[in-house]
């Protein structure tokens, strides 16, 4: 069979602009989208910044044991709470209250 001339090179641009076409939506579909490159580089800065602050209450975390830990075994530490933070005192100690004292009164300048 024969080709003609003619109905050769049309085919081609067709079939290599459908192919075009194709790749370019499939570009668009890439970048744009729910499935897309934005959104997974969106995602994967959302997990680092979820990491971080893991890692953050992770060390509070940490700190809360160490304080809960000082106040069950040491005495001392649950006192000095008690006395700075509640305002205790034990049993025969002194307390003495300073209250603070009125401001004075302007004094009336000289009459006009």
């Amino acid at each position: 069979m024969a080709r003609l001339p003619g109905r050769s090179r049309p085919s081609v641009l067709r079939h290599l602009r459908l192919a075009i076409l194709f790749l370019l939506v499939l570009v668009v579909a890439s970048v744009m989208g729910n499935r897309s490159l934005l959104r997974l580089y969106q995602m994967h800065r959302e997990r680092a910044a979820v990491e971080r602050e893991i890692d953050q209450l992770t060390a509070a975390n940490a700190a809360l044991a160490e304080e809960v830990r000082n106040l069950r075994t040491d005495p001392a530490r649950a006192e000095a709470i008690a006395r700075e933070e509640l305002g205790l005192v034990r049993p025969g100690d002194l307390v003495y209250e300073f209250r603070p004292t009125a401001p004075p009164l302007p004094s009336p300048g000289p009459p006009r």
